[in-house]
């Protein structure tokens, strides 16, 4: 398989870089900061839209972040390489319903890399695997994800006192998911915290969807976004609304988050953008 040509590159210089086969697949080295600011876990996204900035078809059985990408294999590298560097990964319920057969596990998405990925994390002193992290405000999910049934799967709902409630003892038999109450709502930054002081979560790769990246961008929670441009146009229409990367908020010109490109890198007719958010005070 080709590996990424990389076209520009200005991140800056972080401990814990990728090793040989890895950087070699990537165009480059790749490294993330260990934590991020106000004792909280750096949180990074990674999405693949469309040339038009569409996420998802919303098609039954054609939801995921795949049907955009056309199944690009390199595309499944690289998302690989970013869960390879992450503590835990975060997924909205509607991205855990679409992926609910599989775990956020970097071999889960390239096979091929499996043993690259484990050495990836080993020399990072990570686990065998990310903490999945689903995020959903009423607690209304399907509790029957490999996400959430598999032993070796460590999990968190994280969810609101009514949600906690609705799941209730039903998480009880789940083989390593532990449920957390955030009161009224579950905030971006609260859970970034959370993740810090009580699993010691120093990176949080966030996965999608849109609407919990549009949450996550409102209360200055995101740090970097890893974008994966499609040469596809997708469209969209009054009956197919089909969502864009950010949904849920609509930020005015002097609230809109502006943000620095660090590198960029091509495979094929695919861009992959790197980009880091200014750091404003929420």
């Amino acid at each position: 398989m080709e590996s990424l040509t990389t076209l520009f590159d200005e991140a800056p210089s972080a401990s814990g870089g990728l090793g040989e086969p890895l950087r070699a697949l990537y165009g480059g080295d790749l490294a993330l900061p260990r934590g991020g600011p106000r004792e909280r876990a750096y949180c990074y996204a990674n999405f693949v839209t469309s040339l038009d900035g569409i996420v998802s078809f919303e098609l039954p059985k054609r939801e995921t972040g795949k049907e955009v990408s056309g199944g690009s294999e390199i595309d499944h590298v690289v998302m690989g390489i970013l869960r390879s560097l992450a503590d835990a990964v975060i997924w909205g319920s509607k991205t855990y319903r679409a992926a609910r057969r599989f775990v956020p596990t970097p071999a889960a998405i390239w096979s091929p890399g499996a043993a690259e990925f484990a050495t990836q994390r080993a020399a990072l002193g990570l686990t065998d695997a990310p903490i999945a992290v689903i995020v959903t405000q009423s607690g209304d999910i399907p509790l029957d994800g490999a996400a959430l049934r598999a032993a070796e799967q460590p999990a968190i709902i994280a969810t609101t006192t009514t949600g906690a409630a609705h799941i209730g003892e039903l998480a009880s038999d789940l083989a390593n998911t532990t449920v957390w109450d955030f009161g009224a709502s579950v905030t971006p930054s609260a859970l970034l915290a959370r993740l810090w002081a009580e699993r010691g979560v120093a990176t949080a790769l966030h996965e999608g969807g849109s609407a919990l990246l549009g949450a996550f961008l409102a209360d200055h929670a995101l740090d970097e976004l890893f974008v994966t441009r499609a040469p596809q146009m997708i469209g969209r229409s009054a009956d197919q609304p089909r969502p864009g990367l950010v949904e849920g908020v609509a930020f005015s010109p002097e609230t809109a988050p502006w943000a620095r490109l660090l590198s960029l890198k091509r495979g094929g007719s695919y861009l992959f953008a790197r980009y880091a958010f200014t750091r404003q005070e929420a």
